[in-house]
């Protein structure tokens, strides 16, 4: 029993630690592209279609 959740600890703890890194790269690299954006003095406008449902 003991075994089993030692296991499962570890692996939650890895999965938490994956997730983690993933949102800070994530994080990471929406900042860097908007400050890319902000110096380039672009500004983006969204263009599309409205479709009737």
């Amino acid at each position: 029993m003991l075994n089993n959740l030692k296991r499962y600890g570890m692996a939650l703890l890895l999965l938490l630690l994956v997730i983690i890194m993933m949102l800070l790269g994530t994080l990471g690299v929406k900042s860097f592209g908007d400050k890319m954006f902000e110096d380039a003095n672009i500004t983006i406008q969204p263009q599309g279609e409205r479709i009737e449902l």
